[in-house]
């Protein structure tokens, strides 16, 4: 008896000192996580530390990388929150080519660094980024989709469900922007709110090609959305279809930009477009190398955009057109 009270003692105060231990903390791992990272932890060795098909979990609070780059580089592992909690990290965020499958959900990404380099960087297929709060309190371009020299372009990256805001240098220098998706084939951004960054929202340049943007508010950037293309390449046959575009600051809402060959197959359709710096139209630029459809003109009444509230009023009319889950 006495054996067994030690034993159960035992493993209360592990339970308790495991939020403290670093990372491999057994006695605080529910079974959704395969690691548990203690608020002393490396975030950088513990991305690394994390096998194929892992779950590695941050118990609640700001972690800070030793190292240039928090990287992951590993195929199909996940980095969360530990369940009911919500951890930050803090430092570029990095997605290697070999990460295949990856994600990364429920976190707040602060990618402040001294560099003021865009993060996260994602270079790997079927990438998932959702349900995270990015920002980086206007130092650079938040999420990026490129290609890593020598290797293909990221193919199937998922965008879903975030708060992306604040993103870029003030004043906007024209490069700096919420998503920017580079070279990158069939990137799917759906149901975030994009918000407050300094130039484009959504910036699909230079060869961006099969990407759908769908459910997403985006709202007193720059710049709403952007099709472009360099002297070589163009971004080609992207959807941009039911999401509400407003109130850009500085150009459309919906605009496109060609320094070479002439983007063909984009479409912007079924949107609630309002405001905007070149409000004609809903601040829809007309263009070449993109088709503008059926948008809609009208004040999509959000319940309090000034504290990050785009949830839509009851008699918005805007409501049929934005459907899916948000942040």
């Amino acid at each position: 008896m006495l054996s067994r009270l030690l034993t159960c003692a035992l493993a209360l105060a592990l339970l308790a000192l495991g939020a403290d231990v670093g990372f491999h903390a057994e006695a605080a791992r529910p079974s959704l996580c395969d690691e548990v990272a203690g608020r002393k932890a490396n975030p950088s060795a513990f991305a690394a530390s994390l096998r194929r098909g892992e779950v590695g979990c941050l118990r609640e609070g700001t972690y800070r990388s030793r190292e240039p780059n928090i990287r992951l580089a590993t195929p199909n592992v996940t980095l969360t929150s530990y369940p009911g909690e919500h951890a930050t990290l803090l430092g570029r965020l990095r997605i290697e080519a070999t990460a295949d499958g990856a994600a990364v959900k429920g976190l707040t990404l602060d990618g402040r660094t001294t560099e003021n380099r865009a993060s996260p960087l994602i270079y790997a297929d079927r990438f998932v980024l959702r349900d995270n709060v990015i920002t980086n309190a206007h130092t650079a371009i938040c999420v990026l989709v490129s290609q890593y020299p020598g290797a293909e372009m990221p193919e199937g990256v998922r965008i879903e469900g975030n708060r992306i805001h604040d993103c870029g240098v003030l004043p906007a220098t024209n490069h700096e922007h919420g998503i920017y998706v580079s070279e990158a084939r069939g990137t799917i951004i759906r149901d975030n709110w994009i918000y407050d960054n300094a130039d484009r929202g959504v910036q699909l340049y230079p060869d961006a090609d099969g990407s759908l943007v769908t459910g997403n508010v985006i709202d007193g950037n720059g710049q709403g959305v952007i099709f472009g293309g360099d002297d070589d390449d163009s971004s080609d046959d992207n959807l941009v279809e039911r999401n509400i575009i407003t109130n850009s600051t500085i150009r459309d809402n919906i605009a496109s930009h060609w320094q070479g060959p002439t983007g063909s197959g984009n479409v912007a359709r079924e949107n609630c477009v309002w405001g905007g710096s070149g409000d004609e139209g809903g601040g829809v630029d007309r263009s070449d190398g993109f088709v503008a459809v059926r948008n809609r003109v009208a004040r999509p009444r959000f319940v309090n955009p000034d504290r990050g509230r785009f949830e839509l009023r009851r008699r918005s009319p805007c409501r049929d057109l934005l459907r899916g889950r948000h942040p």
